[in-house]
């Protein structure tokens, strides 16, 4: 039997550039008969699925958004009735008690340990919680100073601090794309917030300038709620997608309960109970319960829903706003307050499908080369045998 020499060396120019060479034994293989069976990757914004089954549950899922962004427009309602006769601090209280006894009983039902059953994670579900307490309580002050739509507005913009957030702490990509959306956001900021010097609306009596100072002091606070939610979602992403949902809602609603108390009687008045209103009562239990349905809905939602439409769906919790207020609170905001409204959700919706696009890309190249590696190892594998 003749045995085959194996030459030692290869011109350079006989290697094709788009080879991966796992070893020493691995054949050169030309780059058709690698990735001629490997799909592209689809980069598609907008899809649902062409399977009947699939696609009843995506529409479902899609359906699940829309009441949970309606269930959050109407806690928000809640909020700015209850804003008018008690302090803002007191109602983060009664809706993060209500939700933290909703969340104590659904992890009961569940069987699902409500710190956490993995260790490692607690310390960054404490952090979860307590930038989403924050971020509540920000926007909860907003809420009881702005209209519901303009509060609504300035806290939307938590994707574009997030896309910050994201590439200072893990280094991801921040665009053209990201800071032309990010700018245009500002935009919007500038032309909801109205400054009197901007916009020659200077008046010189105290009381006008003292609302300003107020207003300024919301749009501020709304804008570091959104910061903060931004926050939340890096924390969320330190924990993992293993954890169940119910126990971010019970963390919130546990460290909510416990700095809420103190932030009452450091900056604002306490209401006593007996005080309250049989409305005051009404209003304050559907703020919690109304968010805690919102929760679940978004969560049941944001798994049946696809990624692209799921982005989009978020739109929809600015339009109920806007519908909302002006029929309980007959507000009605000028065309600055509804064209810099359009620039955030416009600007904010495209950086979430831009971002979901950028991590579809990364996994179908991903899957590429794991593919690729696979058959250049099976192909070696045949040529040694």
């Amino acid at each position: 039997m003749v045995k085959r020499q194996r030459s030692t060396s290869r011109p350079t120019s006989e290697i094709p550039g788009s080879v991966t060479i796992v070893n020493e034994s691995t054949p050169l293989l030309q780059k058709q008969s690698i990735m001629r069976s490997i799909p592209p990757p689809d980069y598609k914004v907008i899809t649902l699925s062409n399977d009947p089954a699939i696609f009843k549950k995506e529409i479902n899922g899609l359906l699940l958004l829309g009441l949970s962004a309606f269930a959050f427009t109407l806690s928000a309602c809640a909020v700015k009735r209850c804003g008018s006769t008690l302090p803002s601090y007191e109602i983060v209280f009664a809706r993060s008690f209500v939700q933290l006894i909703l969340a104590l009983a659904s992890c009961t039902f569940l069987r699902v340990n409500p710190f956490g059953s993995k260790p490692g994670i607690r310390l960054w579900l404490v952090v979860r919680g307590l930038v989403g307490s924050l971020g509540l309580i920000l926007f909860f002050y907003s809420l009881t100073k702005l209209t519901l739509f303009e509060a609504t507005v300035m806290f939307f913009l938590g994707p574009a601090f997030t896309s910050v957030l994201m590439s200072i702490l893990f280094n991801d990509a921040f665009t053209v794309f990201d800071g032309f959306c990010s700018i245009l956001c500002t935009v919007g900021v500038i032309l909801i917030s109205q400054p009197r010097h901007l916009f020659g609306k200077v008046r010189d009596d105290d009381s006008s300038t003292l609302k300003d100072m107020q207003r300024t002091f919301a749009i501020i606070c709304a804008l570091a709620g959104a910061f903060m939610s931004a926050g939340a979602y890096v924390a969320v992403r330190k924990v993992g997608k293993g954890t169940h949902f119910m126990v971010h809602v019970f963390y919130i609603g546990f460290i909510a309960s416990l700095i809420s108390p103190a932030g009452l009687v450091a900056f604002q008045k306490f209401v006593r109970p007996q005080d309250h209103t049989l409305n005051d009562w009404i209003h304050l239990s559907f703020v919690g319960v109304l968010a805690f349905i919102g929760q679940c809905l978004l969560n049941q939602g944001l798994k049946l829903a696809p990624a692209g439409p799921g982005t989009l769906m978020r739109m929809s919790e600015v339009l109920s706003a806007y519908i909302v207020g002006a029929i309980f609170f007959h507000e009605y905001p000028d065309m600055y307050t509804i064209l810099g409204a359009a620039l955030i959700v416009g600007m904010t919706t495209a950086l979430g499908v831009h971002r979901w696009q950028q991590v579809t890309a990364r996994r179908a190249v991903a899957i590429q080369r794991r593919q690729s590696r696979g058959r250049l190892r099976s192909h070696s594998g045949s040529h040694t045998r």
